[in-house]
């Protein structure tokens, strides 16, 4: 296996979850994206298609204890993920800033030869103050 310096390329396949007036909305989508590690995090990157605003690089940091996803581009946001912790952070759109808040109930990395294979992240979300739901993301890395 690699020693982890270097960029790999990857499939990811994202699988987002939101229960909304008693029904789970699943969508799933795939790109092609990079994974490396630094220090004691791995990083994640993509590009994806945002109806209405256009591209978004995503970045995903993983570490033993939290996920930190960052996104820029047609909206901007950097979203903290630990288990048990509720996170606040701002969802910048098209159609202004949104404040938000993050209760991650679960938080699982796995991994398969050191290198990560599969991200599942389960929260409920408020923006600007107003329940949001619950959400789910399942992100598989795949080559």
């Amino acid at each position: 296996m690699e020693c982890g310096s270097s960029m790999q390329d990857i499939q990811v396949k994202l699988t987002a979850r939101h229960h909304v007036e008693g029904n789970w909305e699943e969508t799933t989508h795939s790109y092609e994206g990079k994974r490396v590690q630094k220090a004691s995090a791995w990083y994640l990157t993509y590009k994806e298609q945002m109806e209405g605003v256009g591209e978004v690089s995503t970045t995903l940091k993983l570490t033993d204890t939290s996920i930190t996803l960052v996104r820029q581009g047609g909206v901007s946001t950097r979203q903290q993920f630990e288990k048990g912790a509720s996170t606040h952070s701002t969802y910048q759109s098209p159609y202004g800033p949104f404040a938000m808040e993050t209760l991650t109930n679960k938080l699982r990395i796995r991994y398969e030869a050191e290198v990560p294979v599969q991200v599942e992240i389960a929260y409920q979300l408020w923006m600007n103050e107003q329940y949001a739901g619950e959400h789910e993301l399942k992100i598989e890395l795949g080559k």
